[in-house]
C-alpha cells in the first residue's frame, strides 16, 4: 500500500515541470534585465564623453542628446549606415551645440562605439581625407575648420561644424579634445598593425577592410599597408580568419579562382605553410602565403622575390608573436 512519503514524492514530481518553467522564466528575465542595464550603461558612458551643456566657452548644448542603435542608425545617416554596421557598429551618442552670440553657428558631436579598436581604426581609415591635416587628437585624426574626425580605442568620433566667423574656427577641435580626454586608455593604434615590418613602409597607408580583400568575398577582412621596396610601390595584406580551416579553404579558393581565370599559378617553397605566385588582373604579380589563421598577400609586384621577402618578414612576425587569436570585427 502506498505510504504518505510516496504520495509526497509523487506530488513533487508532478510539480517539477512547473518549477523548471518558473526558474527558466526567472533566469530569462534576469538576463534580459542585465542586458538592458548593460546597454543603458554603455549609452550612459557614451553620453558622459560629450561636452557638457555649457562646457565650451560661449557655446551651449541645443536640446537633449540623442542615441542610435544599429537597427535605427539608418534614420540618422541613411546612406552611410550600412558601412558603419559592416565595421561592427554598436551604438552612437551625440548632441548639437550652438554659439550663444550667434545661434546660426553650431557643431554636431557624434561618438560611435564600434565595438573594437580595429573596427574604429577601420572606420576612420575608410573616411580619412589625405588632403586634410592631422590634428594630434586621439590615436589618429584629421580635419579643418569645419570638421574634426578621430578615433581612440574602440570609439570613432565625428564633429561637423557650421561656422563662418573667425572667433569660432577652433571650436570643432576644442570639442574633439574634450571628447578624446574622456575616452579611457592611451592613444595607441590597434596592436595587430605591429605585424607589419617598418622598413620601407609608406606612413599613414595602413587600413582595415571588410567585405572582401582585393575584391574577393572569400577573403572577408584584413589589414593592409603600402611599401616602397626596390623602387616600386607594393601593398601587403594580412587576411584574417576565425580559424586555420577557414584560412586553408580560402587559400585553395584563391588558387582555384586564379587558375580558372587562365592565370599560371606557381607553387613556391619555403614561404609559410604553403604559398604560390601568380598574375592577377589589376594587381600585377602577387604572392599569397598561408600560416595558421592568417593569409599574407603581397600585390603590385614586378619582381616576385620582393613579395616573397616581404611575406616572409610578416609571417616571421606572426610566428614570433605567437598569435592564436584573430581580433574580432
Amino acid at each position: 500500500m502506498p505510504t504518505a512519503c510516496w504520495h509526497e514524492r509523487r506530488l513533487l514530481f508532478r510539480r517539477l515541470p512547473a518549477l523548471g518553467l518558473l526558474y527558466s522564466s526567472m533566469l530569462f528575465l534576469m538576463l534580459q534585465l542585465y542586458a538592458e542595464a548593460s546597454g543603458k550603461g554603455a549609452a550612459g558612458s557614451l553620453e558622459n564623453m560629450l561636452p557638457g551643456t555649457n562646457e565650451i566657452s560661449g557655446w551651449q548644448r541645443s536640446g537633449a542628446s540623442y542615441a542610435y542603435t544599429p537597427e535605427k542608425l539608418y534614420t540618422y545617416i541613411d546612406g552611410a549606415a550600412d558601412q558603419f554596421i559592416a565595421y561592427g557598429f554598436v551604438n552612437l551618442h551625440g548632441a548639437e551645440y550652438v554659439c550663444t552670440a550667434d545661434q546660426k553657428e553650431g557643431i554636431t558631436v557624434d561618438v560611435y562605439d564600434m565595438g573594437s579598436a580595429l573596427s574604429a581604426f577601420g572606420m576612420f581609415t575608410s573616411k580619412k581625407d589625405p588632403a586634410s591635416a592631422g590634428l594630434g587628437i586621439g590615436a589618429e585624426s584629421f580635419g579643418n575648420e569645419q570638421f574634426s574626425v578621430f578615433y581612440k580605442g574602440r570609439f570613432y568620433v565625428e564633429i561637423q561644424a557650421r561656422i563662418t566667423s573667425d572667433r569660432n574656427r577652433s571650436v570643432p577641435q576644442t570639442a574633439a579634445r574634450m571628447v578624446a580626454d574622456r575616452i579611457p586608455g592611451g592613444n595607441s593604434k590597434p596592436e595587430i598593425l605591429g605585424l607589419f615590418p617598418a622598413f620601407g613602409h609608406v606612413p599613414g597607408s595602413e587600413n582595415y577592410m571588410v567585405g572582401g580583400v582585393l575584391g574577393h568575398a572569400f577573403l572577408p577582412r584584413g589589414i593592409a599597408r603600402d611599401y616602397r621596396r626596390n623602387q616600386e610601390l607594393i601593398k601587403a595584406h594580412i587576411v584574417l580568419f576565425p580559424g586555420a580551416a577557414q584560412a586553408g579553404a580560402a587559400f585553395e579558393e584563391y588558387h582555384k579562382y586564379l587558375a580558372g581565370a587562365g592565370e599560371k599559378v606557381i607553387p613556391r617553397a619555403g614561404v609559410g605553410e604553403k604559398s604560390f605566385a601568380a598574375h592577377e588582373q589589376y594587381q600585377k604579380n602577387i604572392v599569397a602565403a598561408l600560416m595558421g589563421k592568417y593569409m599574407v598577400c603581397v600585390t603590385g609586384l614586378s619582381d616576385v622575390q620582393t613579395g616573397e621577402q616581404l611575406a616572409q618578414e610578416i609571417l616571421g612576425a606572426i610566428q614570433k608573436s605567437g598569435r592564436s587569436q584573430v581580433p574580432a570585427n
